[in-house]
């Protein structure tokens, strides 16, 4: 056969290939245009796509396997989280074949998803309360792709993961084994995951080389994965290769060749098999958590003489290039106000900083604590049971909350502890010092 390029840049081979199947009930998978980038593994798809779903099926069934064994909840958000870990691969897919977007606003689609899968995390003050926030923590991780060198970034929210399960460890670590299991599953989402940017997207996401579609565009003819065979055959109008062009022309809805395919589902997901993964348990979706939109004013970044204050107001994930907005207090007496901020992250960079006051009157998901002695963070109602520390370097750190009587607890964040080699796995294990267990 003659290797020319047909009318939709298919070859004839590929398109009497496809009627075939087409014809044996196999359905139809929409023509994509070939790839430019010379890296591309047969069919079009570039090796980090093809990294990744291998990444999927190693590290996500047993983090969905080990929260089924210990509780109907705990599965329901392990599930969340993999599908959570699934909708990044449309969007790397969709990166494969797109330009680097000038606006990171064109993520937005993207991490809508995520937030709706995390709206499905249970919140409880019970048993389960340390793995839920473990893997509500999880989905920060998500936000690497906004990061230009995203590991270290990555490393960071696996430390605040890290902290849940190590209280888990602490706990179960002599009487429950499943309680084990499920936090090395979660470390092998995050050890995976940190692997895997290293070696494929080390300076920020890869998007397509030498140019390429928008990546909206891209999003769009992102191709279901792996349609099973439809039931009812689709009728084809004509014969031959000429047939099926015309019928790929159509619009209508209704009459074009790929009417009676089903919708996929989680399990019929080809990359699960491929790879040797599990299939994934069948969960009864849920209604997607409708958050009230919060109407943001312009962004707001300035720094006042008067009263020596710097002013961050209305700032979200989109505000800011890199997707982090850095203030750089260069004087004790300078004092950060921030007001009305919705998914951003803010960096605040005090050299030398000791004996630093924090106040959160809303909700602030994480605090990161580097270089410091003596910092007290006041936390209101509604974030003390939300909001998470990542510490290093530092000493004399405190946080402070009202209790259900709006009488101020406050207790010391931990600064010391106990590591253990263990020589048969090669690990180190680490608990936090009998010190701070009062």
């Amino acid at each position: 056969m003659s290797s020319s390029t047909a009318p939709l840049g298919e070859t004839l081979d590929s398109i009497l290939a496809r009627l075939s199947a087409l014809e044996s009930g196999a359905g139809i998978k929409p023509p994509s245009a070939p790839s430019s980038s010379s890296s591309a593994t047969g069919g079009g798809e570039v090796p980090f796509v093809t990294a990744y779903k291998k990444y999927l099926s190693t590290v996500l069934p047993p983090l969905t396997s080990s929260c089924s064994a210990l509780s109907s909840r705990l599965s329901t958000s392990g599930s969340a989280v993999s599908s959570a870990w699934d909708a990044q691969l449309n969007f790397l897919e969709a990166a494969s074949k797109s330009k680097k977007p000038s606006d990171q606003n064109a993520l937005q689609p993207f991490f809508k998803v995520y937030m709706e899968e995390k709206g499905k995390v249970g919140r409880e003050r019970d048993e389960w309360e340390n793995h839920e926030k473990a893997l509500g923590e999880m989905f920060g991780l998500l936000q690497w792709i906004m990061i230009p060198k995203p590991k270290d970034y990555l490393v960071e929210i696996s430390g605040a993961v890290d902290f849940w399960t190590n209280k888990i460890r602490v706990q179960y670590k002599k009487t429950d084994p499943k309680q084990i299991e499920f936090c090395e599953a979660v470390k092998g989402v995050m050890g995976g995951l940190v692997d895997y940017v290293k070696e494929y997207h080390l300076a920020g996401v890869s998007y397509k080389m030498n140019g390429g579609i928008d990546l909206s565009s891209a999003s769009a003819s992102v191709p279901a994965k792996a349609s099973p065979a439809a039931t009812q055959k689709p009728k084809i109008g004509g014969g031959g290769a000429g047939g099926l062009l015309a019928e790929l022309s159509k619009k209508s809805t209704g009459d074009s060749a790929a009417t009676g395919l089903k919708k996929v589902t989680k399990d019929q997901q080809t990359w699960r098999k491929e790879f040797g993964g599990e299939k994934a348990a069948v969960v009864t979706a849920k209604k997607p958590v409708v958050k009230k939109k919060v109407d943001l004013g312009p962004p707001v970044f300035e720094f006042k003489d008067q009263g020596m204050k710097w002013i961050v107001e209305n700032q979200t994930a989109e505000s800011n290039p890199n997707g982090v907005l850095t203030v750089e207090v260069t004087d004790p007496k300078q004092q950060v106000y921030i007001y009305k901020c919705e998914g951003a992250t803010i960096d605040i960079k005090a050299v030398n900083g000791k004996r630093l006051k924090l106040q959160i009157r809303g909700i602030c998901p994480s605090v990161a604590i580097d270089k410091t002695d003596g910092c007290l963070t006041y936390l209101s109602k509604d974030t003390a049971g939300v909001t998470t520390f990542v510490t290093s370097k530092s000493s004399e750190m405190n946080v402070s909350w009202p209790d259900e009587n709006d009488d101020y607890q406050e207790k010391a964040i931990p600064e010391q502890f106990q590591h253990k080699l263990d020589v048969g796995t090669g690990t180190i294990s680490s608990d936090i010092s009998d010190l701070y267990s009062h």
